[in-house]
């Protein structure tokens, strides 16, 4: 089921992004201040912020660690890589179980 509501404007979400989105409309107009102007400001929590911040962090990498890339990789070359058994299983089942979601 969609809802739309059609009197509000959308809001970029590089202004979501930012922690404050701030919107300003017409007021409907009443005995003390004909047409004036209504402000709504939303302020996140710092949980919010915090994951706001984590989400775009994430959004901005590209997804490796380059630095444990390359220590792999110079264990590899020096024949020195060893991978427990157990802990190979424990990461196999773990992405079987992120994928079949």
């Amino acid at each position: 089921m969609t809802n739309t509501i059609s009197s509000f404007p959308t809001v970029p979400s590089a202004e979501i992004m930012s922690g404050t989105v701030t919107r300003t409309a017409n007021a409907k107009p009443s005995a003390d201040a004909a047409g004036a102007a209504q402000t709504e400001a939303v302020t996140l929590s710092d949980a919010a912020q915090t994951s706001t911040q984590l989400v775009s962090s994430a959004q901005q990498s590209d997804g490796m660690d380059h630095a444990a890339v390359a220590r792999i990789r110079s264990a590899l070359a020096a024949g020195n890589y060893n991978v427990a058994p157990e802990d190979l299983a424990q990461a196999m089942v773990t992405v079987l179980k992120a994928t079949s979601k």
